[in-house]
């Protein structure tokens, strides 16, 4: 099978990393694009209107906080990758619960191919909720390949 369009979810870890880095070398061999996201989860408990602010800045919603923080971590995870040339890479945010979210973007049919790590940032909410991974293995419209937690 010939895979045009992989996604790789990512939670800026050493494993998300890993995960990219398996994707980049399948993209390379397949001539595919591939298309990095972030799930960001506004709490339940957030309201649009709560505001934050510091001394000397403007006021901004903690909404837009949240988003501001995950697209700079987004940025700092990006830049610690080597990227070859003739791989077409995109990178996005995406809001929403992530196993769900990921599910329903495969769901729209662009990605043939899911290429995500079996361990991110997660603890005892692994023990709790089951992980995203596991979630996407049993869910997912296109194939997923996992990658292991580097040694």
């Amino acid at each position: 099978m010939a895979y045009q369009r992989i996604l790789v979810p990512v939670d800026y870890s050493d494993c998300s990393r890993a995960a990219v880095n398996t994707a980049l070398e399948i993209a390379q061999k397949f001539s595919a694009s591939i298309d990095i996201v972030h799930v960001w989860d506004r709490p339940t408990y957030v309201s649009d209107v709560l505001m934050v602010g510091s001394q000397g800045q403007s006021q901004k919603s903690l909404v837009d906080l949240i988003r501001e923080n995950a697209e700079k971590d987004m940025n700092d995870f990006l830049a610690t990758l080597q990227f070859p040339s003739g791989v077409a890479v995109s990178h996005r945010l995406i809001s929403g619960e992530p196993a769900s979210t990921i599910i329903e973007e495969l769901g729209k049919g662009g990605h043939d191919l899911v290429i995500v790590s079996t361990h991110g940032r997660t603890g005892l909410a692994h023990l709790l909720l089951g992980s995203v991974t596991e979630k996407l293995v049993r869910l997912s419209p296109v194939p997923v390949l996992t990658v292991p937690a580097p040694k």
